[in-house]
């Protein structure tokens, strides 16, 4: 038998009919002698390092007689046993005793010490308990998630089944179907908020959100934010307050719907979260950027609402966390986790202080690449493109899905457009290859579609030999609505990318302006 010292901190022979032992290896820190009386060895073992509690258990386990009956049947048996080292640290030891000769009475004792690999045991037991504490903590926040996503979604959805239904039982009133209407399309606008949430949250746990890189400025992106909070605010009887400074560079680099988003986010909880005849601040300075060609925003949204305990404020920015205080509020509960993944994903800070009943302040810094304007460049806001008529021009509508279709068409004929509906990518190449020139103005194209995606279809147009392969407006109309799916679309050779469900104003103008830039070219 080979044995290792680094392994095994005593090895000893014993010869029980003899009463003597031999110490082969390693050995006792209060014990010198290496062989003698393995009684008197054991007395001194069990008195010296041994606590009182474990004294009579290890002296049975080693007692000769007691030895020799466990080892009638059985080659070893082993025993575990706390000691006190020359430290009077308590150390955890592993005794295995082995038959050597039976006939002569022999043994072999071999001893380890098992503190560490016992601590290690444990503390992977403690960690995996933990985690599965975790694991069962948030399965249960998940749960109650859902169970309140489902309240959540189902309360915009009953509105819009209860008013259709009425609607449908009072056609012959116009007041009430206008009433009805107006109803639907807030509950459908409030049931699209909660759908974008719950992406939104998933794309940023995944890490899958990538940010635009667009020409903005600071001005525009305030003005559009005010003009949406101001009338929440009217509505809920709230002073909302802006405040915005000179800014020394107007323009940057970012992505002015998450920018946007950020900001709604946070004055639409100011505004919820405050009572009738509160204050909600809204202020916007230009702070000295950290590097060079860079821009840096402050933006403080502060409030007197009812404010935050402590104890909520530490798990504020998680999600799935709803405070108890606030369950009449609608929403997923996922805002403030969106809004610290926005953050966050730009580099940038959140800092928050609330005090219960005295309100909330959130601060979020923000840094940009910088747009150095050039030589005579006015600073003055762009005006939106006016919609227009589209009386004369006729559309291609690649869309798989009849309502969608129907929907999409009869919004196009109110403004005097006419139309032509395929079902599939491939359709739709093999239409516009046949088509004269001049048939078509544009191009609306469904991304996911059965025999030919979007994608697969833009390209194949675009490499096609017809006249206006490459002048064509194609323009992606799909419920793929994040980032990378603009750039997608971008790649495949589209002109641009509007969501659904579409924003027919947004869509008017889009169309508009290309095709003005289009017929300047001309």
């Amino acid at each position: 038998m080979q044995l290792s010292s680094a392994t095994y901190d005593l090895v000893a022979n014993i010869n029980l009919l003899s009463d003597t032992y031999e110490i082969v290896s390693g050995g006792d820190d209060t014990i010198s002698e290496m062989k003698g009386l393995n009684s008197e060895r054991t007395q001194k073992v069990i008195s010296q390092t041994i606590s009182e509690s474990q004294q009579k258990y290890v002296a049975d386990m080693l007692d000769p007689t007691a030895m020799l009956e466990r080892l009638k049947d059985k080659d070893s048996y082993s025993f575990a046993y706390s000691v006190y080292d020359k430290n009077g640290e308590i150390r955890t030891k592993n005794m295995t005793v082995f038959v050597t000769d039976r006939r002569l009475e022999r043994v072999c004792f071999i001893r380890s010490d098992v503190t560490d690999v016992l601590e290690a045991e444990r503390k992977t037991k403690e960690d995996l308990e933990k985690a599965l504490a975790e694991a069962k903590k948030a399965n249960r926040v998940k749960s109650d998630f859902l169970s309140s996503m489902s309240h959540d979604i189902r309360t915009p959805m009953n509105a819009i089944v209860g008013m259709t239904t009425l609607a449908l039982a009072n056609l012959n009133d116009p007041e009430k179907i206008e009433d009805y209407l107006h109803k639907i399309s807030v509950s459908s606008q409030h049931l699209l908020s909660l759908i974008n949430d719950i992406l939104d949250m998933s794309q940023i746990e995944q890490s899958k959100i990538h940010l635009n890189h667009q020409a903005i400025r600071i001005g525009e992106i305030i003005d559009h934010i005010s003009s949406i909070m101001i009338s929440q605010a009217e509505n809920a009887g709230v002073d909302l307050q802006i405040d915005t400074g000179k800014f020394e560079h107007e323009g940057f680099y970012g992505d002015a719907l998450r920018i946007k988003q950020i900001l709604i986010n946070l004055l639409s909880n100011a505004i919820k979260f405050t009572v009738e005849g509160g204050k909600v601040l809204f202020r916007t300075e230009e702070l000295n950027a950290k590097e060079e060609k860079r821009v840096r925003y402050r933006f403080t949204i502060q409030d007197t609402g009812i404010g935050m305990t402590e104890e909520f404020m530490s798990h504020l920015f998680e999600p799935f966390i709803r405070s108890d205080r606030v369950t009449k509020v609608e929403g997923t509960g996922l805002g403030l986790s969106i809004t610290k993944g926005l953050v966050d994903l730009m580099g940038g800070e959140i800092h928050v202080s609330s005090k219960l009943q005295k309100g909330t302040k959130f601060e979020i810094e923000l840094e940009f690449e910088q747009i150095e304007p050039l030589k005579g460049e006015s600073h003055e806001k762009t005006a939106e493109i006016e919609e227009e008529d589209l009386t004369g021009c006729h559309f291609l509508l690649v869309e798989d899905n009849e309502i969608n279709s129907e929907i999409r068409g009869e919004l196009l004929q109110m403004r005097g457009a006419t139309f032509t509906v395929k079902t599939d990518g491939l359709q739709a190449v093999n239409e516009f290859k046949q088509a004269k020139p001049g048939t078509y103005d544009a191009i609306f194209m469904d991304i996911q579609m059965p025999v030919m995606n979007g994608y697969e279809a833009t390209r194949e147009i675009r490499r096609s030999d017809h006249p206006e392969a490459r002048s064509m407006i194609i323009l992606a109309m799909t419920a793929n609505a994040f980032a990378e799916d603009v750039q997608a679309s971008i790649e495949a050779g589209m002109n641009g990318h509007i969501a659904k469900p579409v924003d027919m104003k947004l869509l008017y103008n889009t169309i508009s302006f290309l095709l003005k830039k289009r017929n300047k070219r001309k």
